[in-house]
């Protein structure tokens, strides 16, 4: 069991290098040469941001974590740091997100923690990940109203309409939270063509273990309120520290912006590329974005294309870092 779990991370690594690869190659090493000279020693203060996020962030899925158990108190919080640098990397990286960086946390946390408590707390921070989302452009959208010059009709539409699916995601969200998801998510794909009859046998054979993960995940919204808002709002005011990012580009163009147009700018790139999730690298959906952000804005379109590319490049040094991450011995 051991040589698999090693085989399946080497993997993991391998697909990263290559992956890694790829992305140079797509954004071409001239580019990022002349957008490293261009924008100078921000680029250093953009990196050390994104430690910054990444820390907030880890703090929020321990915080997940530590349920009180004794196993979860062997649990490192430099492991969690680790995970959550190198699970962001591989989803970056891989096609639909979530189906590289979560597997690959579940394979790590399992030796400490156990199968149905690793799975749990890794759906648990994602459901996190997700209403943390949700929250910030129900936020986003009044504040786009307010500062954006005569928002045309057409963008309007789309604001009411990402605020309706926002809300519905949230009451969606904190059903989940109350009741779990695992026992739902196997019965809807027993109903799936190919592996239908395969999830029926699993379910039979493990209804004791489904119905503990969802008892989990439901355990830290009923009894752990304090842990379930706190890592919550952990993940919130991550999301509010990254929109720095864009503050700190454009300081370095010559061309400032304010921290609310950060946020419009970070709410919007962030939807659309949520929108097409299925793009690997966010390939095309990251500079559309942006670009449509500053647009709204009255910005210029090409400005957001850069910051786009700058985006890339400090992508590309915590991907680099979250693949090393990989073969790094966990610390317990």
């Amino acid at each position: 069991m051991a040589d698999k779990r090693k085989l399946v991370l080497n993997l993991f690594f391998l697909i990263g290098l290559l992956s890694l690869g790829v992305m140079i190659w797509q954004i071409g090493v001239d580019v990022i040469w002349g957008n490293i000279r261009k924008i100078g020693w921000h680029f250093g203060t953009i990196i050390g941001l994104w430690g910054l996020v990444y820390l907030v962030k880890s703090f929020a899925f321990h915080v997940v974590i530590r349920d009180g158990s004794p196993e979860s108190k062997r649990f490192s919080f430099p492991l969690t740091f680790k995970l959550t640098v190198s699970g962001y990397a591989i989803n970056y990286i891989t096609p639909f997100g979530l189906l590289g960086g979560e597997p690959y946390k579940i394979l790590e946390m399992k030796p400490i923690l156990g199968i149905q408590k690793a799975t749990s707390s890794v759906l648990l921070y994602a459901m996190m990940h997700f209403v943390s989302h949700f929250i910030f452009w129900m936020i986003s959208i009044p504040l786009l109203l307010l500062i954006a010059p005569n928002p045309s009709i057409p963008v309007k539409i789309v604001l009411i309409l990402a605020a309706i699916a926002s809300m519905v995601l949230i009451y969606w969200s904190f059903t989940v939270y109350t009741k779990g998801i695992v026992n739902k998510a196997i019965r809807f794909s027993i109903k799936l063509p190919y592996i239908g009859k395969r999830m029926r046998a699993y379910k039979l054979s493990n209804q004791e273990k489904i119905d503990q993960m969802d008892f989990l995940i439901a355990d830290l919204y009923k009894n752990r309120k304090k842990d379930f808002f706190g890592s919550l709002t952990l993940e919130l005011i991550s999301r509010y520290i990254l929109c720095l990012e864009t503050v700190v580009l454009m300081y370095a163009i010559n061309s400032p912006v304010t921290f609310g147009q950060s946020v419009v700018v970070e709410s919007v790139q962030s939807f659309i590329t949520n929108i097409l999730f299925f793009m690997p690298m966010q390939l095309g959906s990251r500079e559309g974005g942006f670009a449509m952000a500053f647009t709204i804005l009255g910005l210029i379109a090409g400005q957001g294309v850069l910051v786009s590319l700058c985006f890339r490049i400090r992508e590309l040094f915590w991907t680099i870092l979250g693949i090393l991450l990989i073969k790094v011995k966990p610390i317990k």
